[in-house]
């Protein structure tokens, strides 16, 4: 019970565990497995996040767009 106090705490575990609804039956179960549900959302957060080199490659595009614009303008 004390596990689900939590989850309701955190808005990240709320949220996952109503996406997946299996792991509240498993952690009503399970107690013990709460560290695993953890780690799934931490695992699934990194996989949603961009790289950093995808990042950088985004910020590149954008001044190469600028540098033609200003370019353009000439």
């Amino acid at each position: 019970m004390e596990i689900m106090y939590q989850i309701v705490n955190n808005v990240e575990q709320r949220d996952y565990i109503r996406m997946y609804p299996i792991w509240y039956k498993e952690l009503n179960r399970n107690p013990e497995r709460y560290q695993e549900f953890v780690n799934e959302i931490e695992t699934i957060k990194k996989q949603s996040q961009p790289t950093r080199l995808q990042k950088f490659e985004k910020q590149l595009n954008v001044a190469q767009f600028m540098l033609r614009m200003l370019n353009s303008n000439k």
